[in-house]
Formats: structure tokens, sequence, C-alpha cells
């Protein structure tokens, strides 16, 4: 291979390696040129305040770039504002010429007042402006902010939208909409509903009163004490969640999703191991190419998977339904109608005392029946090319042993509380449960 081939090669691995970093959010290409990356300055810091009376609109827009915001609710009728003028400059001389020309701008036009500032004047900024506003509790608030943290704390609506940066929303007596990337996001006490957007991070949010709507994109997403509808739309997003109480719809991708003590829940996943615990409601899982880990299920549960295995322990529930290949199946302590198709894995089964039927049907699949108590239940099972291994004290109604194997038995039960298990190849064993 020539010199300028290997070159090229080494050059498209290179280009392909960058990009994948840079999508997956372990490279961040979002670069902030203004703060003098490839020149040595000296920081020099200005401020200035102002105080705003009654009466005054009841919504606040801040629209920043490259600085903090902090605004804070109190009891003061009042609208204070704290602006810091971040300089960076060779001498404090040039840095003060900067700053006597940077001006924060307040306009109020109809139910909105609007600080601002006259960033956009200066053609060469190297400088970040920082606010500290404290309102009246309660009073809505709009931020734009770019490449900086905002905090926010007893306000009422709040719509914020930090394209680089961290936001804090604490004490929200209204709704919140919050939109950030490639930082963190924490929002606590959310009185009503919650609209998150979010990239590149990981985004905490607890005790949110309204229905919840996250859009999530590499990182992680933990959740505590949930009140209303939740739902995720996540992509490379790991997924905590606890004290869930209402509905959830749940889905992303390639990270583990875990919930714990929650209501009725629908997830999606793809090459997601998926652990759910203490569940009150249904569950609905479609899975791809991970495994799914349940315990203490208090409600239908259905799953469709592609190689997933499934292991799960104290099921109550009506219907019982699972769909899955080339991967095992685990069911220990569980009760209701259950049905299970299974391909290329095998099947163990552990039951309750029977409420409603069990129907296995299984190709290449070894399946392990653990007899619950002493109960006696209609049964009927047969494999192709297989083996049944009846080790029960009780002899059977029906054996057949020639290449396709059946075996009958307690044919005098009902019909509503029967086992029929099928597979092919492979063996059935049916033991005592000791």
């Amino acid at each position: 291979m020539k010199f300028k081939e290997v070159f090229l090669l080494v050059l498209v691995i290179a280009a392909g390696v960058f990009f994948y970093h840079a999508q997956t959010g372990k490279l961040n290409i979002s670069f902030d040129w203004d703060d003098g990356l490839f020149f040595s300055y000296k920081e020099f810091t200005f401020q200035e305040s102002q105080e705003l009376g009654p009466p005054f609109p009841r919504e606040l827009q801040i629209i920043n770039a490259h600085g903090d915001l902090t605004i804070d609710g109190n009891d003061q009728d009042k609208i204070q504002i704290l602006f810091k003028k971040k300089i960076r400059r060779r001498n404090e001389e040039e840095a003060k010429e900067i700053a006597d020309r940077l001006r924060m701008i307040i306009n109020e036009e109809g139910r909105c007042i609007t600080v601002s500032t006259n960033r956009s004047d200066f053609k060469r900024k190297r400088f970040r402006t920082d606010f500290h506003i404290l309102i009246p509790a309660g009073m809505n608030i709009i931020v734009k902010n770019s490449f900086g943290m905002v905090k926010a704390s007893n306000t009422g609506n709040a719509d914020i939208f930090n394209t680089h940066g961290k936001v804090i929303a604490t004490e929200i007596e209204g709704n919140l909409i919050l939109q950030n990337s490639y930082q963190d996001a924490t929002i606590e006490n959310v009185l009503y509903d919650c609209q998150l957007e979010s990239r590149h991070s990981t985004v905490s949010a607890c005790g949110i009163k309204g229905s919840t709507l996250i859009v999530h994109r590499y990182g992680r997403v933990h959740l505590e004490n949930l009140s209303q509808t939740l739902t995720i739309e996540g992509s490379h997003s790991k997924i905590f969640g606890q004290n869930i109480t209402g509905p959830a719809d749940i889905e992303s991708s390639y990270e583990e999703i875990s919930l714990i003590d929650i209501g009725p829940v629908v997830v999606r996943g793809n090459h997601s191991p998926i652990n759910i615990q203490d569940a009150r409601g249904s569950v609905e899982i479609n899975d791809h190419y991970s495994q799914v880990e349940l315990e203490n299920i208090e409600g239908d549960l259905n799953i469709i998977g592609k190689s997933t295995g499934v292991t799960a322990k104290y099921i109550r529930a009506n219907s019982i339904y699972i769909n899955t290949t080339y991967e095992n199946i685990s069911l220990e302590d569980f009760a209701g109608k259950t049905s299970i198709t299974l391909s290329h894995g095998d099947i163990i089964l552990d039951p309750a005392p029977l409420t409603h039927s069990i129907e296995v049907k299984a190709a290449y699949s070894g399946i392990i029946f653990l007899w619950p108590d002493k109960e006696q239940y209609l049964f009927e099972a047969q494999t192709k090319h297989g083996d049944i291994q009846w080790n029960l004290p009780e002899e059977p109604s029906v054996r057949v042993t020639n290449g396709n194997s059946i075996v009958k038995a307690f044919m005098n039960k009902e019909q509503s509380r029967a086992i029929r298990l099928s597979t092919s190849y492979e063996t059935i064993l049916v033991k005592e449960n000791k």
C-alpha cells in the first residue's frame, strides 16, 4: 500500500473517531471563543446595580450570553439587579474602557420586563456578563442564556433556555420548560408540569407534582418522587426512577433502565438492560438484545423481546405474556394467566398455586417446571424429537414416547387452571418444588 493511501486511511479513521466522540458527548466541540482561547489576558471585574419598584408586569425576561444568571424569588415587592462585568484585557485601563461601554439594558413592553446587554455592539468581546436578580416570589421568568450557569428559585412559570450550561431550578410555583446541553440540569419541587430537553448531560428531577416530559440524549436521567404522568424519550440515556406514582412511558437505548416503586409503566429499550422492582400496575416491556429483571410486580405483565432474557420473582397478575428468542426465561413465585413463547432458549417455571392456566409454546428450548405445592392441575406436555421426564409421585394418565413424546396427567381437573407445555428437540422436566 502506498504512503498516500495509508495516510488517507488513517485520516478517514481519525475523522470517524472524532465525529463519533463528538456525537456521543465524549468530545465537546462547542468552544467558547470569546474567552480568548489562544491569548493570555487578565480578568477584571466591574459591577453595577439597579432597583425597579412597582407597578411592574408579572413576567421578567433575561437575555444573556457568556455569563452566569441567578434569579431568586423573595418576599420583597421590588426587583433588584446586580450586574457583573468580567473583562479580559491586558491591563485595567483597557478593561475599564470596555466596562464603561458595556451596559445593562432594561425595557418594559406590555406585560414583560426585559433585561439584556449591548453585547452585540462589540466586535471583539472577551468578556462575560453575570446577573444576580431578586424578584417577587412567584414572578414568571423567561431566560435565554449561553455558555454559563443558570439558577432559578421561588419563581412562577419558568422558561429556561441555556444552550451550553448548567441549570438548577428549584421551588418553581408554576410550569417549568427547560432546555440545555453539555452540562447538568437539576430540578427540585415544581408545582405543575415540567418539560425538559437536554443532551450530553445528567438530568436530576425530584418532586414534580404535574406531568413530566423529558427528551434526552447521551447521559443520565435520575428521577424521584413524581406524582403524575411521566414520558421519557431517550437515546443512549441511563435512566433511574424511584417513587413514580403516575403512569410512565419510557424509551432509551444502549443504557440501563432501572425503576423502583412505580405505577403502571411502558418501557421500550434497545440493547438496554431493564430492572423493575415494586411495581403497582401493569408493566409492558419491548426490548431487544438485553436482559429484563423483575421483582414484586402487582399488575399485568407483557414482554415482547428479541434476544431478550427474562428473570422475574413474585408476580401477581391477571395476565402474564412473554414472547422472546435466544435467551432464557426464569419465573419464580408467579400467579396469573400465563402465556410464554420462546425459541432457542431455556425456561424455568416455579409458579405459586395456580389461579389461571399456564401455557408454554417453545422451540429448541428446554423446560423445567416445578410443581406448585401438592395441588393437582390438568397437565398436558409434548415435545417433538425430545424427552419428557415426569418426576412426580403420581403416575401420568397418558405417556407416549415414539419420537413425539406426550404426557398427560390429572385429566379430570378443571380447564381454567391447566398446565400446557410444548417444545421441540429438547427435554421437559417436571418435578416437585422442594
